[in-house]
């Protein structure tokens, strides 16, 4: 078997006959070449090509542009479709996991791959200087050491990822004009296995272009300069700080070489083993709790809780019934009113189904139907749970209060969204719009939810402010009861984050991102993909576990593949115990767009993780920055980058972070103080 190699060819005559006849070996058949530039610059192609089995597609001259060269290869890949091809510059050298391509390309058609990634290593020479001979003969023995983060050390953020190996379909096109990211025209599905870009960017000949780079309208001319002015401060010598030396059975040690699993042919590639479907709110399932700690219901008094129509079990239901356990056999049961399906029930040991009712209806519409549903209740406390601002019809607490109902209490887990925009002008329309119109009625309904309830209990700090200075809630009936974990029942421990680690199979010393959030838009889950990838473009090894189930899964799990970051980022599903995932973890992360107070958060720092958050609702109330973690701007794909980055690259800082993170938790957002202080405003 044989395959296609095709390429952009533009110079490089002092590594081109080492790279055809490397090509040859693992198995190419054929090259497949546009070449750019002078006779004068491809003048060694030039003099050998009727000794090797090239086909010069296309020639052109000219300055270089990156979209030139994406149509001119976009054409070729149009005349090689149904077939696998190898799509490299000139100075790339793929290192494949297996003995050659023909082999390789078995292997991922066993996986149901259609391509394969590869991270780029950068060779360097003994002294890290640019001085190379005219012609390289084997250059990976004129380059004896290895780098996989060279740019960073050099200041450059650059895009060190490649695809160079991929199924051609017919349609097949590049997403830009190389091989950093996975072709176009069909779903891209990857492999476990690992390849590697061997580099030779630093040479001498390819020094001497960075000139000429830099003055064009090249991509990458920025960085060319950045480059330039590193070489000209450090004597034209290359960082060797972690370079390492060459050998295969080092890159399969480093994991920059990796093999498939054994995989059977209806196994998808990168499958894995899938927990049940649910979202990250996640319940530790240990009681421990003290006969002294558990809260007594005064006698004979209904307690009701009314929950929200939600498809997903979240931090909102846990909340609830983290307070449930721990209360005394009240004489009534508690009854949960919840709408549509319910979400709770599943979630609750045997214990807790023989001590609490739960009661599926449709919602109410009206005022009547809330009064009616509220008195078939019977509650003597009534206790609304909204996870945002407009969980319930202002009608819901109204009802309550016609109801006759005398404890009434809402809890608000979420920051208010922004609120509509106000309306300008000063016509007699603009001052209707303004005292009647859709802003005014919102502020209205919400505020009579804050009027029409004894007490709203906010988790936060920031949720309170915001309800109190921004939508009138009145601040004598608002106050705040932040949300609290169990330190008993989370805690690190090195034995239980170890046995994960190897189940997964992620090594003891690699940085391990963990994400537990819903599946939905408002958390973010895209923005950390692409955080994630831009970090391991940057030759930084990263691996990211994200728990929790949500109907963005199938997109975000595409969004996952078109980046090539099956290798490293892990959906993991809905796990009833997280623990031991935060504890083989190296640090959370967690980039809503909304939140109250995340009780994902607070239990991963009691298992002693340092935090990455944005700066929403109460996250930055318990995560301070630079303390026991990072808090970043919302929405910003570089703050995330950066956040990783840091954390990733500064092992001591990260463990006194750790260190604060446990400690923070354990003396200010204790669960048993958390659930007292709500029982005594909700019980009393």
């Amino acid at each position: 078997m044989s395959f296609k190699l095709i390429s952009h060819v533009n110079g490089d005559n002092d590594l081109i006959e080492a790279w055809l006849k490397y090509y040859l070996q693992l198995g190419v058949g054929s090259f497949h070449l546009v070449v750019h530039g002078s006779p004068e610059e491809n003048s060694r192609l030039l003099a050998i090509k009727d000794s090797y089995p090239i086909t010069i597609e296309d020639t052109y001259g000219g300055s270089f542009h990156i979209d030139e060269k994406k149509g001119r290869l976009d054409a070729v890949l149009a005349r090689h479709t149904g077939q696998w091809v190898l799509l490299v510059d000139s100075d790339e050298f793929v290192e494949f996991p297996y003995r050659d391509i023909p082999e390789t390309v078995d292997h991922l058609e066993c996986a149901q791959a259609n391509l394969m990634a590869a991270p780029m290593v950068q060779r360097l020479t003994a002294d890290g200087s640019l001085e190379t001979p005219p012609v390289i003969d084997d250059p990976f023995q004129f380059f004896p050491f290895c780098s996989v983060d060279l740019y960073r050390r050099m200041g450059v953020k650059g895009d060190i990822f490649k695809f160079p190996l991929f199924f051609c379909a017919d349609g097949t096109r590049l997403s830009e004009g190389g091989n950093h990211h996975p072709a176009l025209g069909q779903p891209p599905r990857g492999s476990k296995a690992l390849a590697v870009t061997h580099h030779f960017k630093f040479r001498r000949t390819v020094s001497r272009r960075l000139e000429s780079r830099i003055n064009s309208a090249h991509p990458w001319r920025h960085e060319s300069a950045q480059f330039r002015e590193y070489l000209a401060e450090h004597s034209n010598r290359l960082p060797l700080e972690s370079a390492f030396v060459y050998s295969r059975d080092e890159l399969f040690r480093r994991e920059l070489l990796r093999k498939l699993p054994a995989l059977t042919k209806t196994q998808g590639a990168g499958e894995r083993p899938r927990s049940s479907a649910g979202a990250s709110g996640n319940r530790d399932g240990v009681k421990q709790l003290p006969v002294e700690a558990s809260l007594k219901v005064p006698a004979g008094q209904q307690l009701v809780f009314v929950l929200p129509q939600s498809r997903e079990f979240g931090g909102l239901e846990k909340h609830l019934l983290d307070f449930l356990c721990r209360l005394q056999q009240p004489a009534k049961p508690p009854i949960i009113l919840c709408f549509g399906q319910d979400i709770i029930s599943g979630h609750m040991d045997n214990d807790e189904r023989n001590r609490v009712i739960v009661r599926c209806a449709q919602e109410p519409k009206t005022l009547g139907e809330w009064i009616v549903l509220i008195r078939s209740a019977e509650p003597d406390v009534l206790v609304f749970a909204y996870s945002w601002l407009k969980a319930f019809s202002w009608k819901a607490p109204v009802a309550a209060f016609l109801a006759g109902v005398r404890k009434r209490f809402s809890i608000q887990h979420l920051i208010p969204p922004p609120a509509p925009a106000s309306v300008e002008g000063r016509s007699p329309g603009a001052v209707l719009r303004r005292l009647f119109g859709r802003r005014a009625r919102y502020f209205m309904s919400a505020r009579l939810s804050g009027y029409a309830v004894n007490k709203t209990i906010c988790v936060s700090k920031a949720v309170r402010e915001t309800l109190t200075a921004v939508y009138g809630f009145p601040p004598k009936k608002t106050l705040t009861v932040s949300n609290g974990v169990s330190t008993s029942a989370f805690t690190p421990s090195k034995e239980n984050g170890a046995a994960l680690r190897a189940k997964l199979g992620i090594s003891e010393e690699q940085f391990l991102l963990v994400c537990a959030a819903r599946l939905a838009k408002d958390k973010g889950i895209d923005l950390l993909l692409h955080a994630v990838s831009r970090v391991v473009r940057q030759g930084v090894p990263c691996k990211c576990i994200i728990l929790g189930e949500g109907l963005l899964r199938q997109s975000l799990e595409q969004e996952l593949n078109a980046l090539g970051l099956w290798n490293h980022v892990y959906f993991e599903g809905f796990q009833k115990d997280v623990r031991p995932y935060l504890q083989a973890g190296s640090a959370f992360i967690l980039l809503s767009y909304l939140e109250g107070l995340p009780l994902s958060v607070l239990e991963a720092m009691a298992c002693g993780l340092p935090c990455i958050v944005t700066d929403v609702g109460g996250s930055a109330e318990v995560v301070r920055n630079r303390i026991n973690g990072l808090v970043i701007a919302p929405g910003s794909l570089e703050g995330a980058e950066d956040a990783i980055l840091y954390l990733s690259t500064h092992p001591a800082e990260r463990a006194a972070m750790a260190k604060n993170a446990r400690e923070t938790v354990c003396q200010e957002f204790n669960i048993e103080r958390s659930m007292h202080e709500l029982a005594r405003v909700i019980l009393n």
